[in-house]
């Protein structure tokens, strides 16, 4: 399957996680990690995980996120590119940081390195190492390391399609005012699906794929489905912004 020019296919964006993953697991001697993407919201996505340190993934999520010193509210908001459970655990009451321990010894974690990646002023990603107790433990030569390194993963993990791909999205949305579902059926067309795909898909009547489609093509200027695929392959590559 082609790819339209500019785009990364699925398997070198994967292959790209693979690379940071590998490359922050042999420079801090870890033996867990977790890459996760940051959406509107600040909710983590997680986008690749490896290691014992996170068998309880799920649990973090759903029951301990809240009382984590280094959660993504916690990050963001003081501003921190690179965090250590050891130094910034104070970025949590007290009462939080002893409860969330019990998870840390569950998950046999005795520290943790996080990263904060940022792009057009806001955060996009992070990264987690996972000390266990038997890892070289964090020390201020593993922080250097990490403030070298944090710009080239901020850089590569920029250049990821998922990144490029919300650009679009809110470049479609910001600059020429596609709702979400013209967005779908835009995104949609351009991997090539036909209306009767996309009804069957999005669950939705065939004329109604139709009239979402006028709208996209109006609020585009386009008259087909090759300019219209044409026009998404080009966004992206910058963030939306009105003039």
């Amino acid at each position: 399957m082609s790819h339209p020019s500019g785009s990364v296919s699925p398997c070198a964006a994967q292959e790209q996680v693979a690379h940071i993953r590998g490359v922050a697991l042999g420079t801090f001697q870890a033996s867990s990690a977790v890459l996760y993407w940051i959406d509107d919201r600040r909710h983590m996505v997680v986008a690749d995980i490896v290691g014992p340190g996170l068998r309880h993934i799920d649990r973090y999520i759903r029951d301990m996120k809240p009382f984590d010193p280094l959660n993504i509210e916690r990050l963001v908001s003081s501003g921190k590119r690179i965090a250590t459970m050891s130094q910034d655990r104070h970025l949590a009451p007290a009462s939080e940081f002893e409860h969330y321990c019990g998870y840390l010894r569950d998950s046999e974690v005795s520290d943790v390195l996080d990263f904060v990646f940022w792009r057009d002023g806001e955060p996009f990603a992070g990264l987690g190492i996972l000390k266990a107790p038997g890892d070289p433990s964090i020390t201020e030569e593993t922080l250097r390391i990490a403030s070298s390194l944090q710009p080239y993963l901020e850089f590569n993990l920029g250049n990821h399609p998922r990144r490029r791909d919300h650009r679009r999205q809110q470049q479609l949305r910001v600059v020429y005012g596609l709702t979400g579902r013209e967005i779908e059926i835009a995104e949609l067309i351009s991997n090539g699906l036909t209306n009767h795909d996309i009804a069957g898909t999005l669950d939705i009547g065939l004329g109604t794929v139709k009239t979402h489609l006028l709208h996209v093509f109006q609020k585009l200027d386009v008259s087909n489905r090759t300019m219209l695929s044409t026009r998404l392959a080009g966004m992206g590559d910058e963030p939306a912004s009105v003039s």
